[in-house]
């Protein structure tokens, strides 16, 4: 009556939708996992501590299990090392699987950040921009200083200048509308 224990073998394979590897296990389950044993989740069994026969210390047994995990009665402590080992390697591979997935992802986010940060430059920063008709504006203002009082004088000068802004303009509003 709850002398012999079973060792059940089982395995987990991950379905879940958002891929983040989380595992999630019931109480009772933790506690079998921790070598509590198997009890009802309404009655919390209490860990037991056996007392062994005092034996010399030069003689007894080391029965140590790797990095604390207790090992489960029914298996020898060769294949509980044997199965800390399979669990460690396959959960090594598993993060370094994430962490590739991880550098893919950031790679990818960059690459997208740095697109859409030139498509906001092209938009919307000002490039530097040439005076339209600027020559010709020159030419309309030093006509203007040399003849000062008679503006007429420069009315070929003016008529040239603003008919390049308007075929200039022309140009512009066709292009956008």
């Amino acid at each position: 009556m709850g002398g012999t224990s079973s060792t059940r073998r089982v395995t987990v394979e991950m379905e879940d939708e958002d891929g983040n590897g989380v595992v999630k296990i019931s109480e009772s389950m933790a506690r079998r996992l921790a070598g509590e044993g198997d009890s009802s989740p309404r009655e919390p069994r209490k860990a037991q501590h056996v007392s062994q026969p005092a034996l010399p210390s030069a003689t007894a047994p080391k029965m140590v299990p790797p990095m604390g995990y207790p090992v489960p009665s029914g298996i020898s402590q060769q294949e509980h090392e044997e199965e800390i080992r399979r669990i460690e390697s396959y959960y090594k591979e598993r993060q370094h699987a994430l962490e590739q997935r991880n550098v893919e992802q950031y790679s990818l986010t960059k690459e997208e950040f740095e697109n859409a940060l030139k498509q906001v430059h092209a938009k919307f920063v000002k490039q530097p921009k040439t005076p339209i008709c600027g020559d010709m504006e020159e030419r309309v203002m030093k006509c203007y200083e040399a003849n000062r009082g008679q503006t007429l004088l420069c009315s070929q000068e003016a008529k040239a200048f603003v008919q390049c802004v308007d075929h200039t303009r022309g140009n512009v509003v066709t292009r956008v509308g």
